[in-house]
């Protein structure tokens, strides 16, 4: 029964790196393995006896362990065809509020504001992964609408370009964005939005995010590895807290704000590896 022990501690030990977020994998992708349990039953009956079978049993149970693992985390060739998806909310009467959480763990995710004239709160053109979903999660308490964007399933691709993700938002509700980034290049362009909140959690590639004319809340931004760009409207005043992590710091000097009892903004920096810009509008952009 040794080789039954391995099994359940190669699996637990990677379940529990999954569950740290190391592997992408779900509890339903784990559970495909099941088999090796009958396997590992197998060769410990067939080989178990003897040193040199136990040695053949292992090299055997390994190779087919770690075939598992290959194809768990491989989706497929990385010439394939990405797979499109088209999303929407509608914008129902006596919405006022949303509450949005987009996770994009691997994807280049452009979000901005729709034209005045649509009709949805949300539109989002997606790419995926083929054996991946995209969950959209909506709950309406009186007039705040709460949505959550998210991908299920397989998160790997070796080779090749990150699938885009376009969402547009329509400008009439105040929204509470979070916006939970990974690998890939992400363009936020939130200039015709109003805010009540605005929390972004950067990963690995460049960030551009450009905020609107209105203070009164607080945008907290986590910097990633790469280069991040916040491009700050003029006239808006603006209390900014910045901590510098590895990488050069350039934040242009502030104009005036165009009234005085305009709300400033509160925006909150932790930059992480990687040049930060803290620019104003007309400044190259």
């Amino acid at each position: 029964m040794w080789l039954l022990g391995v099994l359940l501690i190669a699996v637990g030990v990677l379940w529990l790196l999954a569950d740290l977020g190391y592997f992408p994998l779900h509890v339903g992708d784990w559970w495909r393995l099941w088999p090796l349990v009958l396997v590992a039953l197998g060769l410990e009956l067939l080989f178990g006896h003897r040193p040199q079978g136990r040695r053949w049993a292992l090299i055997v149970f390994l190779a087919l362990l770690g075939a598992s693992l290959f194809w768990l985390l491989w989706p497929g060739s990385a010439r394939a065809p990405w797979a499109h998806e088209s999303l929407s909310v509608p914008l129902e009467s006596g919405v006022s509020e949303v509450r949005l959480r987009i996770e994009a763990p691997l994807a280049q995710l452009s979000v901005s504001a729709a034209p005045t004239a649509a009709g949805k709160v949300l539109a989002a053109e997606l790419e995926r992964l083929p054996n991946q979903r995209v969950a959209l999660e909506q709950r309406r308490t009186g007039p705040r609408l709460d949505l959550t964007l998210a991908t299920k399933g397989r998160r790997v691709r070796f080779s090749g370009r990150v699938p885009r993700w376009e969402v547009t938002l329509h400008p009439r509700p105040r929204y509470d964005l979070v916006l939970e980034l990974g690998l890939g290049e992400s363009r936020l362009d939130l200039r015709r939005l109003r805010l009540a909140g605005l929390r972004v959690q950067a990963g690995v590639g460049n960030l551009l995010l450009r905020l609107p004319d209105q203070g009164g809340y607080t945008a907290h931004v986590e910097g990633g590895v790469g280069e991040l760009t916040v491009v700050l409207p003029r006239g808006l005043a603006v209390d900014l807290d910045l901590q510098r992590g590895i990488g050069e710091v350039y934040v242009e000097e502030a104009t005036a704000p165009a009234s005085a009892t305009a709300a400033p903004l509160r925006l909150e920096i932790r930059s992480g590896v990687g040049k930060v810009s803290v620019l104003r509008e007309g400044s190259g952009f």
